[in-house]
């Protein structure tokens, strides 16, 4: 999974560090929005999944738990730099609830982290595009016709 980061970290042209966790918190997005049968599916092709999901899981819940949630969150996601998207997802309930308040919250934890809208849907594609090598256009596009707002979210 390191060389998948590294070579998103590379197209993208971000710190890889900050690849780590972006890429970290979009494996965690699909590993819990997605039917656990279509991420088993994956899992063989990319050593490392779970751990990297498990990653993203902290650095939301880390996140979430910076941000106080609800309207006060919200407030704080506006005026700390999480934008937009970081409020809305503190209202929706954060990562917990519905799959697009975990991806409004995802998205404005990498936005303070110092990433654009555009530059979070290049480490998607990339990513997306990473795992087509490795799985297959078939149990990648299965995979994403069953996480909630894939289309919108991750390229």
């Amino acid at each position: 999974m390191q060389d998948i980061i590294d070579t998103i970290a590379a197209q993208v042209g971000i710190d890889p560090a900050l690849a780590q966790k972006a890429t970290s918190m979009i494996v965690n997005f699909i590993a819990t929005q997605a039917p656990a049968e279509y991420v088993d599916m994956i899992k063989p092709y990319v050593p490392g999944f779970d751990e990297v999901a498990a990653a993203g899981a902290a650095h939301a819940e880390a996140a979430e738990a910076g941000s106080g949630g609800g309207l006060m969150g919200a407030l704080g996601g506006l005026m700390g730099g999480g934008g937009i998207a970081g409020a809305l997802g503190s209202l929706m309930g954060g990562s917990q609830g519905n799959p697009m308040a975990a991806a409004m919250a995802m998205l404005g934890d990498l936005q303070k982290d110092g990433l654009d809208m555009s530059q979070v849907k290049d480490v998607a594609g990339s990513l997306i595009g990473q795992l087509r090598s490795v799985a297959g256009d078939e149990k990648v596009d299965e995979l994403l016709a069953h996480v909630p707002g894939a289309s919108h979210l991750l390229g």
